[in-house]
């Protein structure tokens, strides 16, 4: 991203291990998520099941309880595979039992394995990182997908998405924030009817987003309240940026939605941080009904833009070019 809308790293607030939360009854053997880089963790947990109980258990009857032919299993340890979190999990929870762990130290190997280094994938295979800690890049991208993303799970698809009308906002603020969150990188393509999007299909990343997250479109997260006053700014930064307006001829913000209690939830966080937002005004159109709140003060806008602003291409500039014809009015 240009260093005009380079979004900080920092604060960070830490999220608790949530590998178990990428999973869901639904799931198989082989459409599962899936971890690469932990078999350091299998080694070990295998080497120490086999010291406890090489005179009393055959190693053939331990691999047996996992349902898994023994090359499969060989091929977890080995690293030649990623391990589903499940299986995983059974695992661990095979080597707490048969070398009499306890819960403290079942759990501190649980976080521990957390805390390291690995990649995450679906059945597809595409490798992906998952964050660790809310921090405002994070924060942002909430804001945009609870704002104006979507998702899309069907057979094994699982589409993130994000349709925005100005492609050098989605290749340079968006596409690298995808990137930086998720080392990946998602596809950009022209919308039927005009427009622009672009989707990444990943079930790792579908579900940090809906389970561990608990993002959904036209709804403020409750983790949003537990934020810093920092985070909680880049978090209404990206629902500005994916919904709102700033008008060429007045002074005049808006943010407009077809959820009302949505607008007013950022009525009310937008408070928090100091900044003053009118409304919600009802609009009825042959297409329905909407909503907006606005700013229309000067002083109002000079707040919005000190405390939150925008990392849209278009809509940062215009914001600034506001605050030139404000001071010299």
């Amino acid at each position: 991203m240009g260093s005009r809308f380079v979004i900080p790293t920092e604060p960070q607030i830490p999220l608790q291990n949530y590998l178990l939360n990428l999973v869901e009854k639904s799931d198989r053997k082989e459409s599962s998520v899936y971890l690469l880089g932990v078999h350091p963790f299998v080694q070990e947990a295998w080497n120490e099941i086999i010291a406890c109980k090489e005179k009393t258990v055959g190693w053939k009857t331990i691999i047996g309880k996992l349902g898994i032919h023994p090359q499969g299993f060989y091929a977890y340890k080995n690293g030649k595979k990623g391990i589903s979190v499940q299986m995983l999990y059974q695992i661990l929870l095979l080597w707490k039992g048969y070398c009499s762990k306890s819960e403290a130290e079942f759990n501190a190997k649980w976080e521990k394995l957390y805390q390291s280094n690995f990649y995450v994938s679906g059945s597809r295979r595409r490798q992906v990182t998952l964050p660790k800690a809310i921090d405002p890049k994070l924060a942002y991208f909430a804001g945009w997908i609870c704002g104006d993303g979507s998702f899309g799970g069907y057979k094994n698809h699982y589409l993130v998405k994000i349709s925005e009308k100005s492609v050098p906002q989605l290749e340079r603020v968006l596409i690298p924030l995808f990137q930086e969150l998720f080392g990946a990188t998602p596809k950009l393509h022209r919308m039927y009817g005009g427009g622009y999007a672009i989707n990444l299909n990943s079930k790792p990343v579908f579900r940090f987003l809906k389970n561990v997250l608990g993002l959904k479109v036209g709804v403020i997260p409750t983790f949003v309240d537990k934020l810093d006053e920092v985070n909680k700014r880049y978090f209404l930064a990206g629902i500005f940026d994916s919904e709102g307006y700033v008008a060429k001829k007045r002074y005049y913000l808006t943010i407009s939605q077809a959820k009302h209690n949505f607008l007013l939830e950022i009525q009310r966080l937008l408070a928090e941080v100091g900044v003053v937002f009118n409304g919600p005004t009802t609009h009825t159109t042959k297409l329905g009904i909407w909503y907006t709140i606005y700013s229309d003060k000067k002083q109002e806008i000079r707040n919005f833009s000190e405390l939150i602003n925008s990392y849209h291409v278009e809509k940062s500039q215009a914001i600034q070019t506001m605050l030139i014809k404000m001071q010299k009015v």
